[in-house]
């Protein structure tokens, strides 16, 4: 069953644009969350934050939010947020959003995946967050973990993430200072690619691409 789970999620990466050359999530720039639920009545919820900065010739990080089912009465909830700061003054810059939800041989489950990526650069060299943008962020850290705890609905959910991701854009227009002058806030351009919720049933195919300037993110929902 493991090899069958590994297989399926490697042929909708690659469905999504990864390189065979590039192992999934093996880049030290990519942030994945992963949620796989197999056992019957249980819910699988995983989540993962990162904030990179980057001051290499390429920008190609990646976030991905992965679920997939194949139980009965059962959920797999996974979100990722990402934040790329781009600090030199790259060639290349083709960073990935994607989420991915899979159902398979399963009834009564549900598969969401959310991907959030925002991607910021102005070629102006190191820059750090002030006090007030570390706390914020914190904040939603520790907000986003102790959803796993919470009883939401969908909507309810969205909303949630909806909310982290606004308040995660005001601090990237507010509380990002170039290094060294930490009292000096900039107005940076920000890129943000979201997608999300994907809700899967055992009945539902879909398949959605949207790409901005510099983010690609891809949702795949299976049934049975």
């Amino acid at each position: 069953m493991k090899q069958r789970i590994l297989v399926l999620l490697a042929t909708a990466l690659l469905a999504a644009g990864f390189s065979a050359a590039r192992p999934a999530f093996a880049h030290a720039g990519d942030n994945a969350a992963i949620a796989i639920n197999t056992k019957d009545g249980t819910t699988v919820f995983k989540v993962a934050f990162a904030i990179r900065h980057v001051m290499s010739d390429v920008v190609d990080e990646t976030n991905a939010a992965v679920a997939y089912n194949s139980c009965n009465d059962c959920a797999a909830v996974a979100i990722a947020f990402e934040i790329v700061l781009v600090e030199g003054s790259p060639s290349v810059v083709t960073p990935q959003n994607i989420s991915i939800a899979i159902n398979e041989n399963c009834t009564n489950c549900v598969a969401v995946a959310e991907a959030y990526q925002f991607v910021l650069g102005g070629g102006t060299g190191p820059v750090h967050f002030d006090k007030e943008g570390n706390r914020i962020l914190a904040e939603i850290r520790k907000e986003l973990h102790s959803l796993r705890k919470e009883d939401l609905t969908l909507d309810q959910l969205q909303a949630r993430l909806d909310s982290m991701s606004a308040r995660i854009a005001e601090v990237l227009a507010n509380h990002l200072v170039p290094a060294g002058a930490p009292k000096k806030a900039r107005a940076p351009t920000t890129t943000t690619t979201e997608e999300g919720p994907t809700t899967s049933t055992p009945t539902t195919t879909q398949e959605t691409t949207t790409t901005s300037p510099t983010t690609t993110g891809v949702t795949t929902t299976t049934g049975p």
